[in-house]
């Protein structure tokens, strides 16, 4: 016996956009955000922002409303991804997806400027580590060695001391800071307190930033005043330890003192030292620092 055969005819036929939308669908892979996005290694959010930004513009399902995405999404993501590994904003990123090849490597090249740059700067700021470095070895002598150098001019803006405060441009010595470690934190003590043999201490003492010829001219400093110039010449350099720069005595300088009183001469300008470490040290904190100062003889009168 034969059965009858029923047919359910919908009465609503798909379009034939509906069709295609539907032939569409079953031609790729469809991925939702996060299998995509676990496909590619990323956070979901991560094709969330792209879709939301129009770098991707997903598949729509007209069933359950999900954006699904297809291969060329994937490749999309991973390209954009690479251009940012190379840290081009996000704006730039989009070219390597939506431009020409020309567009894409004129942006190459200017990144790679960019990093040649940026490069320079890491090397000298290597160089520069370096030569930290040395300065820090050279905590070594401070137990009262003196040496006798010729050395280039230098420049110095202070601005605290045991006087006080100076009046110093805020602006002027943000861009002094800025320039750390080509700039250093610099000391000065008194020419007049250095010479006068009756002066037993506390030296008066000041602070703030230096920097020698090594660096002064592609530092792109200002160096007029109130910048302080102790020009070229013989100096003599004073390595100490002690545990408060703001108290220091004839005790304290006596190499210094008795080494330029046995060579006969005198100094010049005030110091321009340089703090070179501080230390904690069974429970009390040591500051190392070298005391240079300008020196000349002494003129027979």
């Amino acid at each position: 016996m034969t059965l009858p055969c029923t047919i359910k005819i919908d009465a609503k036929m798909p379009t034939e956009a509906e069709h295609q939308h539907d032939a569409l669908f079953s031609r790729f892979i469809m991925l939702t955000v996060s299998k995509l996005a676990a496909a590619l290694g990323v956070h979901p959010d991560v094709i969330r922002h792209y879709t939301d930004i129009g770098l991707l513009n997903p598949f729509v399902s007209r069933q359950n409303g999900y954006r699904y995405f297809d291969e060329s999404d994937g490749l999309a993501v991973a390209t954009v991804r690479v251009a940012r590994s190379l840290e081009f904003p996000l704006a730039d990123a989009r070219t390597f997806i939506t431009r020409s090849i020309a567009e894409q490597q004129t942006l190459l090249e200017e990144r790679e400027r960019s990093l040649d740059q940026e490069i320079a700067v890491l090397l000298e700021k290597k160089r520069r580590l370096a030569k930290i470095r040395t300065f820090l070895k050279k905590t070594e002598l401070c137990s009262g060695v003196v040496e006798d150098v010729a050395r280039g001019p230098i420049w110095s803006l202070y601005a605290l001391g045991t006087k006080g405060t100076l009046k110093r441009d805020p602006k002027v010595l943000a861009t002094w800071a800025d320039k750390l470690p080509f700039t250093h934190i610099s000391l000065s003590l008194s020419r007049e307190e250095l010479n006068d043999p009756t002066f037993a201490g506390p030296y008066s003492v000041r602070l703030g930033y230096g920097i020698t010829d090594e660096y002064a001219a592609e530092s792109g400093l200002d160096l007029s005043s109130p910048v302080e110039t102790v020009p070229g010449g013989r100096f003599l350099i004073l390595y100490l330890k002690t545990a408060d720069l703001f108290a220091l005595t004839q005790d304290d300088l006596r190499p210094l003192l008795e080494t330029a009183r046995k060579l006969g001469l005198v100094f010049l300008n005030d110091t321009t030292g340089r703090l070179l470490a501080i230390e904690e040290k069974e429970g009390e904190t040591l500051y190392y620092a070298l005391i240079r100062v300008r020196v000349g003889l002494k003129t027979r009168g």
